[in-house]
């Protein structure tokens, strides 16, 4: 039987004044099964936040019906929300948001992903990248047409490709990966999915001690006063979770 350890998150806004367009989904029991997602809205037009608020609201009350269809139409379905909200109201007329979401059960997990937050595992002392980010940096590397190197200090390369709106074309992943191939040297399954306000800081410096990263409270905590440190860029969010049979 699957057991949930120990998990852990924040969400937070850039500034801690103003509204952060992040949403989080700390890990639920679905089907006998765990759920946990981040949903960012898209910055830049009005309606970010009511954006990614909308597709975790849908996530957390849906999730289990939309099992039975095998999540073929969960993207399509969530979108069909957001263009709802975006016809109740004409300032959220191009409310988008980007959702990582991971749902773990039996022998596998399933994930859904659209956008540039990033699902991981751990893997010794080290954070394995599981999503491709839907970005023009991305798109470039995968036509070969540049090399991540060479993008390594690009300006605009998060440019997002897709995203769930009204407006825009939307291109998801949703993939199932057997567990067996995740769980770390000790046993354990150890899942953390960040938005890029939060993976933009690990990836400039992708390490913590061991133990710091063999558990979520110390993860999330040693991450997020990185951030802060920093100072943050942009709203930032994670979570970290930890599971074992």
């Amino acid at each position: 039987m699957l057991n949930l350890i120990s998990a852990s998150f924040f969400s937070c806004s850039k500034d801690g004044l103003n509204m952060n367009q992040d949403t989080v989904l700390p890990p639920i029991k679905v089907n006998n099964g765990y759920l946990f997602a981040i949903a960012d809205g898209v910055g830049g037009y009005t309606g970010g936040s009511e954006a990614s608020q909308c597709v975790i609201d849908y996530l957390r009350c849906k999730f289990s019906k939309e099992l039975e269809y095998s999540l073929d139409n969960l993207f399509d379905n969530i979108r069909k929300k957001i263009i709802e909200l975006s016809e109740t109201n004409r300032e959220l007329s191009n409310a988008a948001s980007t959702l990582t979401f991971c749902f773990v059960k039996g022998n596998n997990i399933h994930i859904g992903h659209i956008g540039d937050c990033r699902l991981y595992y751990k893997r010794e002392n080290k954070l394995l990248q599981i999503t491709k980010d839907h970005t023009l940096h991305q798109s470039y590397i995968d036509q070969g047409i540049f090399t991540a190197r060479q993008l390594k200090n690009v300006k605009g390369k998060n440019i997002l490709t897709t995203a769930i709106s009204k407006n825009i074309e939307m291109k998801f992943d949703i993939f199932e990966l057997p567990i067996k191939e995740l769980i770390d040297e000790f046993g354990y399954l150890m899942l953390f999915i960040m938005s890029d306000g939060a993976h933009s800081f690990w990836e400039k410096r992708p390490r913590f001690s061991i133990n710091t990263i063999s558990e979520p409270s110390r993860y999330i905590s040693s991450i997020k006063k990185r951030i802060e440190n920093g100072p943050p860029v942009d709203d930032y969010s994670a979570i970290a979770v930890k599971l074992h049979y």
